[in-house]
């Protein structure tokens, strides 16, 4: 256990000599920036060297060639260069929160990039309003939640542009289809999201179907054989028409990102299809994209409530209560959806035996968590120990006695728990052991 945990100090230590690396080298180009001499234009020469954006709107200028010098340095190519100059520059400009997180070796380089890279036709103002949103995320919340609620930021600062930006999709639809000489033939293309949606649903219900009828290949080869019957249809499916699919409209807004001053016309609400999650929309872009759609809307559930039910089942109740409060896995740093999570009892579920009843509400929301299968198979195994303090928040230690805590999302760094790391629980272990492994909630 000495070797795994000093193997352990040394991941650490690697990822965060790697975090300062990449910090130091946004910032040498910061400077590089900031100390690349002015240009002397040579008179009546086309070749002389201008002054350009050195951004996005806000970022400040720099001399053309900078990117030259930038790119021979690191071993880059121009537009490479250029790129990480443009995403330097607006960084400090445009987003300061992130780049003070990124020296503080709270985010890595590359995700800062990508935020700035996203946000770069946002004017400076509108940039720097995401920029704030953000603020608190930085270092407990893990990137693809982050990116999630990144896209539906970008929506809100500038919805003409998001509306702007839909359209042109819209109209570069193209779909592309080029035989491969074997029998088979390739499919690509860009359509739009409501007929997307409509289609989906329609080979979801085809591949239902096929799964009754007994057929075993994967889903992938299901989806091809469904999508290959609605191009050549027979009269052998009597299936009656199925009704319009099903979309579930949730409009969940966090109390501190509550934005009262907004209109109608700038709230956003996540659409919840039955493809999958279709992500941040404008309030006044649902009627295209659900024109087709039926629409159910979730009653409110009151998420202070701890409701209970004596058996190892999960009542819908129960887990629509649990799905909303906590949106994905409550492993450190996960990124495993809720909605596909195992729900986990946090103690271990006791059944009834000869003379010992089993307690009553062991079923309850402040003794469940969603885990990822594997997450949820590590703490069965007992490689991971987890407590539920109070009813959200989740607290895990390894086996080297690091420790963590979620709430809502984020994950926090506790002090380690030294005693675990000479022994594991071997009592918790023996008690896993001699109970059957149920995890498919």
């Amino acid at each position: 256990m000495t070797r795994f945990r000093q193997a352990s100090d040394r991941l650490v230590d690697a990822d965060t000599a790697v975090r300062r690396a990449e910090a130091d080298r946004l910032a040498a180009v910061a400077a590089m920036i900031d100390s690349y001499p002015a240009p002397t234009p040579m008179v009546d020469s086309p070749a002389a060297e201008r002054v350009v954006s050195a951004g996005a709107e806000g970022a400040g200028a720099v001399g053309e060639f900078v990117a030259l010098e930038v790119g021979a340095l690191l071993g880059l190519s121009e537009p490479a260069a250029w790129s990480l100059v443009h995403d330097v520059a607006n960084l400090r400009a445009r987003h300061p929160h992130l780049w003070a997180a990124v020296a503080d070796l709270r985010v890595e380089a590359w995700q800062a990039r990508k935020v700035a890279l996203a946000a770069q036709e946002l004017s400076a103002e509108a940039a720097r309003w995401v920029d704030k949103k953000l603020e608190a995320v930085w270092g407990v919340v893990p990137w693809p939640r982050i990116r999630r609620r990144l896209a539906g930021l970008i929506v809100r600062a500038d919805a003409d542009l998001a509306r702007r930006k839909a359209e042109i999709a819209r109209r570069d639809r193209f779909l592309s289809i080029r035989h491969l000489g074997d029998g088979t033939s390739a499919i690509a293309g860009l359509i739009d999201t409501g007929a997307a949606l409509q289609l989906q649903a329609e080979i979801t219900r085809i591949t239902t179907r096929m799964r009754k009828d007994g057929a075993q290949e994967p889903l992938p080869i299901l989806a091809a054989r469904a999508l290959e019957e609605i191009a050549t249809p027979t009269d052998d499916d009597t299936t009656a028409t199925p009704p319009l699919p099903l979309a579930d409209v949730v409009v969940h807004i966090a109390a501190e990102a509550l934005d009262t001053a907004a209109t109608d016309g700038t709230q956003v609400a996540r659409v919840l299809a039955r493809g999958g999650d279709v992500g941040p929309v404008l309030i006044d872009q649902l009627a295209h994209l659900l024109g087709h759609h039926r629409i159910r809307v979730l009653p409110v559930t009151d998420l202070a409530g701890d409701p209970s039910v004596d058996a190892y089942e999960i009542p819908d109740r129960i887990r629509r209560q649990l799905i909303i409060r906590e949106d994905g896995s409550v492993f450190p740093f996960s990124t495993s959806r809720s909605r596909t999570a195992d729900l986990d009892h946090t103690i271990p579920y006791r059944r009834s035996t000869p003379g010992s009843p089993a307690p009553p509400g062991q079923t309850r929301i402040s003794n469940l968590g969603p885990l990822g299968r594997k997450e949820h198979r590590a703490k069965t195994a007992g490689i991971w120990n987890l407590s539920q303090p109070e009813p959200g928040v989740y607290e895990w230690t390894n086996r080297t006695g690091r420790r963590w805590r979620v709430t809502r999302g984020r994950t926090t760094r506790l002090p380690d728990l030294q005693n675990r790391i000479e022994r594991i629980d071997l009592a918790y272990v023996h008690a896993v052991v001699d109970r059957p492994l149920r995890i498919a909630h």
